[in-house]
């Protein structure tokens, strides 16, 4: 919690409006992460804390997904507020990425195979940026829609 509230996360989830726009969205996480990272190293007193890149972003994520998107219709919601769920980073872990690599998602089952051994919790800002950027051309710009892949996604 401390963690949350030092890297001001947790002034989000109030409002849409809070969140920036989509086009300025994964400048914002990148930011974000970083300074998540920072309170880390500040919080524990060392860098050695196996709190990273990896681990900030499913941190955001998977905030974002039970501030923004659990229980929320969009269909009829305003355009912007679309917009920035299609922006919105959806948690990335081992079963996600086993099941992108299994079904071949996009054809892209190397790079899948290739983030898995990396371990979401190990990526470095790179690797998560380019694991993004392939999410977001295999949905056409819809980030969440490839939970759909989660393993255990049929079965709730």
């Amino acid at each position: 919690m401390q963690l949350i509230a030092k890297s001001g996360l947790s002034q989000f989830g109030v409002s849409w409006d809070n969140l920036p726009t989509a086009a300025e969205f994964d400048e914002f996480h990148r930011e974000l992460r970083n300074t998540l990272c920072k309170s880390a190293d500040e919080l524990w007193g060392s860098p050695n804390h196996g709190f990273g890149h990896g681990v900030a972003a499913k941190l955001i994520n998977v905030y974002f997904k039970a501030m923004y998107l659990s229980g929320v219709e969009l269909s009829g919601a305003p355009a912007k507020w679309r917009a920035k769920a299609n922006a919105l980073h959806p948690p990335i872990d081992r079963l996600l990425l086993a099941e992108l690599a299994l079904k071949d998602v996009g054809g892209k089952r190397l790079f899948w195979k290739k983030k898995m051994l990396v371990g979401w919790s190990n990526f470095t800002p790179k690797d998560y940026e380019c694991t993004i950027d392939v999410i977001r051309n295999v949905t056409d710009g819809a980030l969440w829609k490839i939970e759909m892949h989660w393993l255990g996604a049929a079965e709730t």
